[in-house]
């Protein structure tokens, strides 16, 4: 089910019975029908990246749906517009799932005639969040964050990510939350 949410910088589709769980935001990160947990997540948690234009991954999402609500493929998120403080020009689809089943998913993606592209892991991921990373460094420098701010900024990201390495046994509840 594709949920828009007026405002979002993306657009997600998840399968019903997820959405039917708004106490566990985690619900969509499993394996062979089971709830991964942090270790697992940062060890085998992933996606299939995709770059394209918004129209077609509107249509592509329409075509994935099935298989989101039949959990072959976890859940997918994609940019209404290209991400332009990564110096984009095309928008990014990920389409998530574990490593143990990509060549499954990377099946079904290529059924609808996905050619380019690239897999991650979350792990590298939160990695590029954390201070000193890539994609934390760029967000700072090109919303010209004053030090700071940045400070601010880098240790609240260190926070938020620091479940995974504290609580490795615990059930995952998704990077973002």
């Amino acid at each position: 089910m594709k949920i828009d949410k007026r405002g979002s910088w993306y657009k997600f589709v998840f399968s019903k019975e997820d959405l039917d769980t708004p106490g566990d935001p985690g619900s969509h990160i499993r394996y062979n029908k089971r709830r991964l947990t942090n270790k697992e997540f940062s060890e085998h948690w992933g996606k299939w990246v995709l770059l394209g234009e918004s129209e077609e991954f509107e249509e592509l999402a329409e075509k994935l749906d099935p298989y989101v609500e039949s959990r072959q493929i976890s859940c997918i998120k994609y940019d209404r517009f290209p991400q332009e403080w990564f110096d984009l020009d095309q928008c990014v689809m990920c389409v998530y799932c574990d490593d143990r089943q990509r060549d499954e998913v990377l099946e079904i993606l290529s059924q609808f005639g996905v050619k380019m592209k690239a897999w991650s892991y979350e792990r590298e991921v939160i990695e590029k969040w954390l201070p000193g990373g890539l994609h934390l460094e760029r967000w700072i420098e090109k919303a010209k964050l004053s030090e700071k701010d940045a400070e601010t900024l880098r240790r609240e990201s260190k926070q938020r990510y620091k479940k995974f390495f504290d609580n490795p046994d615990e059930l995952c509840s998704g990077w973002a939350q």
